[in-house]
């Protein structure tokens, strides 16, 4: 899902993703991406440029999640507010 969230606004080179993505591994990360790949959710796009690099976005089939990847988040920020009154009051 973290992979999803950093790539939903536009494709991103590996070095950056392993940036964007707190607590990951290199190793991890790259077995992630060839697991999400093979499930058609990531395409891995070879930029003509010297040196060579890879860029990684979304498939069209992978971006339906993104709605629901939205609900969750504003589920988890609502949870968090009940929680807090409670902890609170």
């Amino acid at each position: 899902m973290h992979i999803i969230a950093a790539l939903c606004f536009g494709g991103k080179r590996y070095s950056h993703l392993l940036e964007d993505i707190e607590g990951i591994s290199g190793k991890m990360l790259s077995r992630e991406l060839k697991e999400m790949e093979m499930n058609l959710l990531v395409n891995r796009k070879i930029m003509d440029t010297r040196p060579i690099t890879v860029k990684y976005e979304l498939t069209e089939y992978s971006k339906k999640l993104i709605h629901l990847i939205d609900n969750l988040a504003d589920w988890g920020l609502n949870h968090r507010k009940v929680i807090m009154k409670k902890v609170e009051g």
